[in-house]
């Protein structure tokens, strides 16, 4: 009896110290046969019973990920999505404020890669005109006057990315530049130069979280912290109107600080499950 008492309360123990660690919201997977990108829906419920899941977001994969996504959304009360500017169902109506030019550099961004991984765009793959969809975002101008506020500009982020990034390899043991463009040469020479440029990419995905977690120290930022301030702003709103089972739909390198966020308002976490965002198989 003692030693069955033991083992419970070991594992009640295990099982406390895993819910403390912070979750991780998206992974490289290597395998014999493929390898693969996969993002999180990381589930919590609060002290009120309402479940929100964190839905983490590639803003570029396959496609069968963001028609998983789609078929997901619909058994969901309200999802709450990211878009900085007006609702989904707003765009096109009158012309893009002229702030809107602080950030056409991420769509293009997105846009190449997309066409040189042979991916598809979330925009294009998720279906924003659901019923159930909500807008928790900052509009054009809360995000640039917080910004100025701030002081926040695309080269103090590129700098804190820069800092972060070089912190996150020195924990990884990563420091040869070299190194990257030798793989980089041989990825190119590939019959499937797509795939390994993705296999390549993916790998630096995986240590996403503790580079964001680096630049959202101090203060934060407006691109992550701010704006998921907005998001559990919106998400209060929800559940106050009745609204029990919610997704916020976010990029994964959003939902650490999400998460930290929703715990502090005292939500446990429940459960984690993973989705494949790139499924990379292995040439033959």
């Amino acid at each position: 009896m003692k030693r069955l008492m033991l083992l419970q309360a070991s594992l009640a123990f295990a099982w406390l110290h895993a819910a403390d660690e912070p979750a991780d919201f998206i992974r490289f997977i290597e395998e014999e046969k493929s390898d693969s990108l996969q993002t999180a829906v990381v589930s919590y419920e609060s002290p009120q019973k309402a479940r929100v899941d964190l839905v983490g977001a590639i803003h570029i994969a396959d496609k069968a990920y963001f028609d998983g996504l789609n078929a997901r959304f619909k058994t969901y009360d309200a999802v709450l999505y990211e878009l900085v500017g007006p609702p989904m169902e707003e765009r096109g109506k009158s012309a893009p404020p002229k702030d809107s030019q602080k950030l056409q550099w991420v769509g293009q961004l997105q846009a190449m890669m997309k066409d040189a991984l042979k991916l598809h765009g979330q925009l294009e793959g998720i279906d924003y005109k659901a019923k159930n969809f909500v807008h928790a975002d900052m509009n054009m101008t809360q995000f640039t006057q917080t910004q100025d506020q701030k002081q926040e500009s695309f080269l103090t982020l590129y700098l804190k990315a820069m800092q972060a990034q070089k912190e996150a390899n020195e924990k990884r043991g990563v420091s040869s530049d070299a190194a990257g463009m030798v793989m980089l040469l041989k990825i190119l020479t590939m019959k499937d130069s797509s795939t390994g440029l993705k296999r390549m990419i993916a790998r630096e995905f995986d240590s996403v979280e503790g580079i964001m977690d680096g630049m959202e120290s101090g203060d934060g930022t407006v691109l992550v912290g701010e704006r998921n301030r907005v998001a559990l702003e919106v998400m209060d709103k929800q559940i106050n109107a009745g609204k029990k089972h919610l997704a916020i739909f976010y990029g994964a390198a959003h939902l650490a600080d999400m998460e930290e966020r929703l715990l502090k308002k005292g939500f446990k976490r429940t459960k984690t499950e993973w989705l494949t965002a790139w499924d990379l198989p292995h040439e033959k």
